[in-house]
């Protein structure tokens, strides 16, 4: 059975930062530190093979399989030759994991020293395979390993498994209720799926390892969040497959229900206690958190979009311009304009109403408005962008216009070297100097292109105009500074 929400999508524009720190965490230790576990196991072999474990402890090996699994021990015996190998890789994983097998090694031979070292050593290299070193164990349950459990995974896919559902839930859950927090309660989840799983194999020495108590702790903060709005699911559950919108709450039952059943049919390799832990724990939590009044964003959940009336003026205007509806178009894009002076996507769909007639009035009214904007530009890519895309069609196709008069280039091209942009730059202060301009602006505009030429590593052009400013200008206090610096 699988019930999962598909109500949001990532923003990454605000990417799910502690989400993906806790994907690539769980990454990282399974390929990098799980990955040497091959190795670890290889080592513990040789060193019991090398070392004479493997004859001394064969005997007691025997009578501890004929005292436990006889069927076993006929087996191994009726194979013979045969079986040798199998016998010995039987023997060493109980001679490794085999808690009982290993009490009744050492009550019979502690009294060997030789052994006791021997033995010692290669219950060292056994304990450092990460699922003995760092799993819970429930009779151990080491203080450590609370923590550590949550970050090992049993195969790659349950890896794969605990990181999808990690992402589906993490993300929206991270933007909602703020990444301190999602990270605390994340943790705190994990904390009570061990401690059911726990308190359900109590004197048994069983281990947990793996994400899914605090990934079904998402699960439970993801339905406390919700609560009784209605959200879409995807469900798949036998050959029954789809999608439905319901209220959030009516799932946790459902989820907590299947964790139950699983738990009650008996040991199938799942930690569905960790995962009714979790579960309950991340709702429990959460809900506590909201009724004691923890601040969550709530635009983001119930979809509440400040930006929608915006959107539907420039969805209006575009489809004004569609019709062929100019003039209204244009009035109602001055009126966004007027609006959100500072917007550049306002700007934007103005200046789209306007240059479909070029020669207009109102298109070169709207291009200098525009440009008086250069001084905000710095703080604003997105208007920064626009200028520049703006200046250079504008220098392009404005040539013949008289509205590009002496005075109005000269006032674009200060306009254009506050922001930047060289290509329009330079094409104002070339006509300019065509036009024999001599305004007392000049020097200040010629300094300023073959600064920005020089600093766009276009060598040539920054020194072409250094040179008409020491030709043209020669006494101007530009002039002056360039002959210094030349001279330095």
């Amino acid at each position: 059975m699988l019930i999962v929400p598909v109500e949001n999508r990532p923003d990454w524009k605000n990417p799910p930062v502690a989400t993906l720190l806790l994907i690539l965490i769980n990454v990282l230790v399974f390929f990098v530190y799980q990955g040497k576990d091959p190795q670890r196991v290889e080592q513990a072999y040789r060193w019991y093979v090398e070392s004479g474990l493997v004859e001394r402890e064969q005997q007691p090996f025997r009578q501890y399989l004929s005292r436990n699994e006889p069927e076993l021990q006929e087996a191994l015996d009726a194979a013979g030759g045969e079986g040798k190998q199998q016998r010995r890789d039987l023997q060493f994983q109980h001679a490794a994991y085999d808690k009982e097998f290993a009490q009744a090694l050492h009550q019979e031979l502690d009294s060997d020293p030789e052994w006791r070292e021997d033995r010692s050593r290669f219950e060292q290299l056994a304990n450092s395979v990460s699922t003995r070193a760092y799993a819970f164990n429930a009779g151990e349950a080491r203080w450590d390993t609370w923590i550590t459990n949550m970050f090992l995974h049993g195969g790659f896919g349950h890896l794969l498994g605990n990181m999808v559902f990690l992402f589906l839930f993490g993300f929206a859950l991270e933007i909602a209720i703020g990444r301190g927090v999602f990270l605390l309660l994340y943790l705190c989840s994990g904390l009570g799926g061990t401690l059911l799983f726990w308190m359900s194999e109590l004197g048994t020495d069983h281990s947990a390892v793996g994400a899914s108590g605090a990934i079904s702790g998402l699960m439970g903060m993801y339905i406390a969040l919700y609560g009784l709005r209605k959200i879409n699911f995807f469900y798949n559950v036998i050959f029954f497959t789809g999608q439905v919108r319901a209220p959030a709450l009516i799932v946790f039952p459902i989820w907590v229900g299947y964790e139950l059943i699983g738990a009650s049919n008996g040991n199938d390799g799942i930690g569905h206690w960790a995962h009714t832990g979790g579960l309950l724990f991340g709702f429990v939590l959460l809900a506590l958190w909201m009724r004691l009044g923890l601040k969550y964003n709530r635009d983001f959940v119930e979809k509440i979009d400040h930006d929608a009336p915006f959107k539907s003026a420039v969805a209006r205007i575009q489809e004004l311009v569609v019709k062929m509806k100019l003039d209204e178009a244009r009035r109602a894009a001055v009126q966004l304009v007027k609006a959100h002076p500072h917007d550049s996507r306002a700007w934007r769909a103005l200046h789209g109403v306007v240059k479909i007639s070029p020669a207009s009035r109102e298109y070169h009214e709207t291009v200098h408005a525009l440009f008086k904007q250069a001084g905000k530009a710095a703080r604003d890519p997105a208007l920064q962008e626009l200028i520049e895309e703006v200046a250079h069609e504008y220098t392009g196709t404005g040539g013949e216009k008289p509205a590009l008069t002496e005075s109005v280039s000269l006032l674009l091209a200060q306009r254009l070297g506050r922001v930047e942009h060289i290509k329009p730059l330079a094409v104002l202060a070339d006509r300019l100097l065509e036009r024999q301009c001599r305004h007392e602006l000049m020097p200040r505009i010629l300094q300023a292109v073959a600064n920005l030429s020089a600093k766009a590593q276009l060598t040539a052009q920054a020194q072409r105009y250094r040179e008409q400013l020491k030709e043209r200008f020669p006494d101007s206090e530009e002039a002056r500074q360039l002959a210094a610096h030349t001279v330095a």
